[in-house]
């Protein structure tokens, strides 16, 4: 008896497989909705999957926990019928801000002071543009940042102020393709660093995470923040003076341009960044530095306070709603298939009323009728999906190819479309196929 159901279900295959192969470009053309309906679901989630693991790996590289602390020059002074109030002295961002902050805030794991200026490297008989950051040994740690070549400097390199440097990859390609640049010579501000560790090229960045007060790391050079202060430049020293000679000099306007620069910019350090133990002692963490942070500057707010991974969280949260929203303009495509599906295999049922009448005539039950056209359904909504799922490979990569937008496609993207395929022409190929095994035999006989 199995045998039997099994060669019934192998008959009406064949003759669902002749009909379709008969009718090729009518079930192409029927296909195209699940085809451009499975792709779309394959591409835009690829789309959506490779948006979400850029902001992953922007966590990545801010660091866990992390608040970063900047210089800010804010309208602070009050106008009033054209006067201007001096401004209270602030010594602006500074290592002794460092210092109270690491004794005075509670849950506090780490703290990186961060010095960076623009200027010229020299190395290997090439010179180019860059940026020196002073850092401290914490920095690599808190930032994720791994090393390709080398290591961070020592504790003893710190304390002896030893001029050494660690370089981004990017860096080290410009400067030393080819070469091994472990130990060899760089030239900064007039100073020569030994080059003791290259980072890996695994960091990202770009214009967001830069707003965050994250820098990209692969140009640059970073050396011990002491040994910078000491061998380059103090500004905080420098700024100083000027700062109490501008207050001696109240209303004076033939200052240079040079000292009206070096006034704005007061700050000893570029940045600071804090990492707590708990992501929930954040926000009380905020509200402490800045109210510590303000005391220390004479009620002066010249800094600004981000925490970029929650900034980075909201913008995963935003990336996952626009992931659903193209999974559901995808998906509406594929139910437009299915329509489509249903309304050509209508269309079959009425062109071949005369073939069911006889396939009944001699013997065919309702169940063969309804399952030969279920069969036709079926292989065009799942040859429709298997050519969806190389088409959506396909955009999938010319996207990430011409538009150079990060694509990942997952397995559960695939899976869902392709058994959505299928399903959609199970469902919208039964109505039809209930209508031709539902007709009588005699009237299918007499219609013309």
């Amino acid at each position: 008896m199995k045998h039997f159901r099994l060669h019934v279900w192998l008959y009406n295959l064949l003759v669902a497989l002749e009909a379709v192969r008969s009718n090729k470009m009518r079930s192409t053309l029927t296909a195209l909705g699940i085809i451009f309906g499975v792709a779309a679901v394959i591409s835009m989630l690829a789309v959506g999957n490779g948006a979400e693991k850029e902001v992953m790996d922007m966590m990545k590289l801010v660091g866990s926990n992390n608040i970063v602390i900047q210089p800010f020059e804010g309208e602070d002074e009050d106008s009033e019928e054209g006067s201007k109030q001096k401004k209270k002295y602030s010594p602006g961002l500074s290592l002794n801000d460092v210092e109270n902050i690491a004794l005075t805030i509670p849950d506090i794991t780490s703290i990186c002071p961060e010095i960076k200026y623009e200027l010229a490297i020299v190395a290997n008989g090439k010179r180019i543009n860059s940026s020196i950051i002073g850092v401290n040994p914490d920095f690599f740690r808190v930032f994720n940042l791994e090393f390709g070549e080398g290591q961070v400097f020592n504790s003893k390199q710190v304390k002896e102020n030893k001029a050494v440097c660690v370089i981004g990859n990017a860096l080290r390609m410009r400067l030393f393709p080819g070469i091994d640049p472990i130990n060899k010579q760089i030239k900064c501000g007039g100073v020569w660093y030994t080059v003791v560790g290259v980072l890996s090229g695994k960091s990202v960045a770009g214009k967001e995470l830069e707003a965050m007060g994250v820098s990209r790391y692969a140009n640059e050079v970073l050396v011990p923040i002491q040994t910078l202060l000491l061998r380059y430049k103090n500004k905080h020293l420098i700024t100083e003076q000027m700062i109490n000679a501008a207050h001696e000099s109240e209303g004076d306007e033939d200052a240079t341009s040079t000292d009206t620069k070096e006034k704005q910019d007061h700050h000893q350090l570029s940045k600071i960044t804090v990492q707590v133990d708990d992501a929930s002692r954040i926000a009380p963490t905020v509200q402490w530095l800045e109210r510590k942070l303000l005391l220390m500057h004479n009620n002066r707010k010249d800094f600004e306070i981000k925490v970029p991974e929650l900034l980075l969280k909201q913008q995963q949260n935003t990336k996952k709603i626009f992931n659903l929203v193209l999974g559901a303009i995808a998906g509406i495509s594929l139910l437009i298939g299915g329509i489509g599906i249903m309304n050509i295999m209508l269309a079959s049922v009425m062109e071949r009323i005369r073939e069911i009448g006889v396939r009944m005539a001699i013997g065919a039950k309702k169940s063969d009728i309804r399952m030969q056209f279920m069969f036709e359904a079926l292989i065009i909504s799942v040859g429709g999906g298997i050519l969806g799922v190389i088409l959506g490979f396909s955009i999938a990569y010319l996207i990430q190819s011409l538009f150079d937008i990060q694509t990942i496609i997952s397995p559960s993207s695939v899976i869902f479309s392709f058994t959505v395929s299928a399903l959609v022409g199970v469902i919208f190929g039964y109505f039809p196929a209930k209508n031709a095994s539902d007709r009588d035999p005699v009237q299918s006989l007499r219609y013309e």
